[in-house]
């Protein structure tokens, strides 16, 4: 299954080929928010770095957002010509659930080593959605699989490798949008006697180890690197800061390996969106 995503959300703009979930080409460009100039030059790239054309793409995969406002939707509707004129289903991908298998795949040993000691492991995407306000989520990584195949999000690793663990990510409870300065109150609440209880959710995480990550950490990085000092629930990564097309590449091919009914290219906004409203193309 031959699989093509571009990511428009940020300044970084992505194109990914993969084959299954085996990265074969990405490509990215960070000439400001030029998308529309770019993008086309990008995809032609990866395009040739895979050795494949658009023909031989099974599925493509897009980043809804939040982001950038004309980013977003430049992606976005380039994948909806692209699906339309190769008659092949694509994707729409949120920019939480990207992050969140970014940051994932990035520090699979402190995971490995967490889910050793049994303890509750957790990611949260944690973004940067301007107006002095964050937008988060968690969630969960277990070594068993689900039981709801549709609901997980990925699985990372095969398992086939000596010594390698394989486990599965999960969204849990609700999305969450706050201001940063009421950030590491919000998480005190929902930590309480180092228990996870995240609204939405039916299930209570005890002694959760919560790794965050996201674009949060470049503008309140010491707010984050405060709340990390002042337990051991939580830790920080600093390497996963955007969501990138490898990344949808790999949700995409599980949606559709779960054959989840492709579509939902739609954008995502935080806000409620006003048309002509003042500053709408920095809204998320």
């Amino acid at each position: 299954m031959n699989i093509l995503s571009i990511d428009s959300s940020t300044k970084k703009l992505s194109v990914a080929v993969s084959s299954n979930d085996r990265l074969l080409s990405e490509v990215t460009g960070n000439g400001g928010m030029n998308h529309m100039v770019n993008i086309m030059g990008l995809l032609d790239r990866a395009l040739s770095k895979s050795k494949l054309t658009l023909k031989g793409i099974d599925i493509f995969g897009v980043n809804t957002g939040p982001g950038d406002f004309t980013g977003t939707r430049i992606g976005v509707s380039v994948i909806k010509i692209l699906s339309w004129l190769e008659g092949k289903p694509a994707y729409g991908i949120n920019s939480l659930d990207a992050v969140a298998l970014g940051i994932g795949l990035k520090n699979s040993g402190f995971i490995a080593k967490a889910l050793r000691r049994n303890s509750s492991v957790m990611v949260m995407p944690c973004m940067d959605v301007r107006r002095e306000e964050v937008y988060f989520a968690f969630y969960n990584i277990t070594t068993r699989e689900p039981d709801d195949k549709d609901a997980y999000l990925a699985r990372i690793g095969s398992g086939r490798r000596s010594g390698r663990m394989c486990y599965f990510i999960k969204k849990t409870g609700k999305n969450f949008l706050t201001r940063y300065d009421n950030l590491k109150n919000l998480l005190n609440n929902l930590t309480e006697n180092e228990i996870l209880k995240v609204p939405g959710s039916p299930f209570e995480y005890k002694n959760p180890e919560i790794l965050i990550g996201g674009n949060c950490y470049l503008s309140y990085g010491k707010i984050l690197s405060g709340i990390v000092k002042q337990g051991k629930i939580f830790s920080l990564d600093k390497k996963t800061a955007c969501p990138q097309a490898g990344y949808l590449n790999i949700c995409a091919y599980f949606n559709a390996l779960r054959k989840v009914e492709a579509g939902n290219l739609v954008p995502v906004y935080v806000r409620e969106f006003i048309p002509f409203g003042r500053g709408q193309q920095q809204d998320l």
